[in-house]
């Protein structure tokens, strides 16, 4: 099962490409170097805002909630330059090695007891890393309980093992997984066959950043081995809704290497974590209003809430006479960006990150003015829609 916690991890994942990011998933922070005990002493090395950096190796760090737990955050960064992309196709252990002292401080920590899990996670070569941190921290072995999430990982030269922490997260047209899980049978089937290696040379340069089809031709001798992505396998839907994978050659040279993009992997995990039982958003979704302002949906029968969730938000159409569907999305980008439902996002991430559901109700008012809402800890709309304008409650 998809949840919240795997969109978590997601979301840093896609962070982790930022050189300076703006900030972590809601609820998270960034550890600083002598939090996390790293000192920044060699050429090359940095570290800042919960980034750490060694040459052209970089990976985030933050603390928060996850899934109930403190829990300590390690993202690997996936490809993203042309080096980046070499290593992925050769042999992405080539980038672990700088990480050792990131690593090394990690695990310290974690020994520490001030966490009561550490959880890894990556897109592309950053799952690629991820596969071989777990792999040398095998089960039992640490002090508290380790867990990883990758997001379209190509593996790595590892065991495959059936590891019940880690789950790979997949979408079945991504030609980067295939690639990297069927290295030796791609070696084999493009090796002495010009149009397949300029075929297969050409998915691989649009897949990794950087690549060229040169370099992507001049690695094919080293697909000897397949790599591995241990532990369990998520499906997500294809481009075009399919849940079939890519299982041959002619089908790589077919796919569609925009597939591979984090921004796909946080959507398509996105969508599935927030989906919500029936009726799970009820408490801000006003449906008397909805069929009020939408005549056409009122005159085509269909139910207001099942409308709003498929195809209302998406067409600008607000839930409540509070709730302004454009506000939230110009206001939160990253959400926009992600495509997800506004309202399912704000029910639960957007009111406690501060954000405000539109320009008529201002959350971090109505929980200032109101101390016993704020100690209860809960969704300042929902309150007040529920509870607020009964008790005769003032917006500000």
């Amino acid at each position: 099962m998809v949840d919240i916690r795997d969109f978590t991890l997601a979301q840093f994942a896609s962070t982790a490409f930022q050189n300076a990011p703006a900030g972590l998933p809601g609820g998270f922070t960034p550890l600083s170097a002598a939090a996390l005990g790293v000192v920044v002493d060699a050429p090359g090395e940095s570290y800042a805002n919960g980034l750490y950096r060694q040459d052209n190796a970089a990976a985030l760090v933050g603390t928060g909630t996850l899934g109930g737990q403190d829990t300590l955050v390690l993202a690997f960064r996936g490809a993203d330059d042309r080096a980046d992309s070499n290593t992925v196709l050769r042999n992405p252990a080539a980038d672990y090695g700088k990480f050792a002292e990131l690593v090394a401080a990690v695990d310290r920590l974690a020994a520490s007891g001030s966490y009561e899990q550490v959880a890894i996670t990556g897109h592309s070569l950053g799952g690629s890393l991820t596969q071989i941190f777990m792999a040398s921290h095998p089960a039992g072995t640490t002090p508290v309980r380790y867990i990883a999430d990758t997001f379209g990982s190509p593996g790595a030269l590892v065991p495959d093992a059936n590891d019940g922490r880690i789950t790979n997260f997949v979408i079945v047209d991504d030609p980067a997984v295939f690639l990297g899980e069927n290295r030796a049978g791609v070696g084999s089937a493009v090796s002495g066959n010009a149009v397949l290696e300029r075929g297969a040379a050409a998915v691989a340069s649009q897949a990794f950043p950087g690549l060229t089809e040169d370099d992507a031709r001049s690695a094919i001798p080293s697909f000897t081995s397949n790599y591995e992505n241990a532990g369990a396998t998520v499906n997500l839907p294809g481009k075009t809704g399919g849940t079939g994978p890519i299982s041959s050659v002619t089908g790589l040279l077919q796919a569609d290497p925009g597939q591979h993009a984090v921004s796909l992997y946080v959507r398509e995990v996105g969508d599935l974590a927030l989906r919500l039982p029936a009726g799970g958003t009820d408490p801000l979704f006003d449906r008397g209003f909805y069929l009020a302002q939408n005549p056409d949906v009122a005159a085509a029968g269909v139910d207001a809430k099942q409308h709003f969730d498929s195809n209302g938000w998406r067409e600008s159409r607000d839930p409540s006479a509070l709730f302004d569907t454009s506000f939230y999305l110009q206001h939160g980008p990253d959400v926009a960006a992600a495509g997800l439902n506004p309202l399912v996002h704000y029910l639960l991430f957007g009111w406690s990150e501060g954000r405000n559901p539109g320009p008529d109700f201002d959350g971090g008012d109505y929980l200032a003015a109101n101390a016993d809402v704020a100690a209860a800890g809960v969704n300042p709309l929902a309150h007040y829609l529920q509870h607020g304008i009964d008790e005769g409650r003032l917006i500000a």
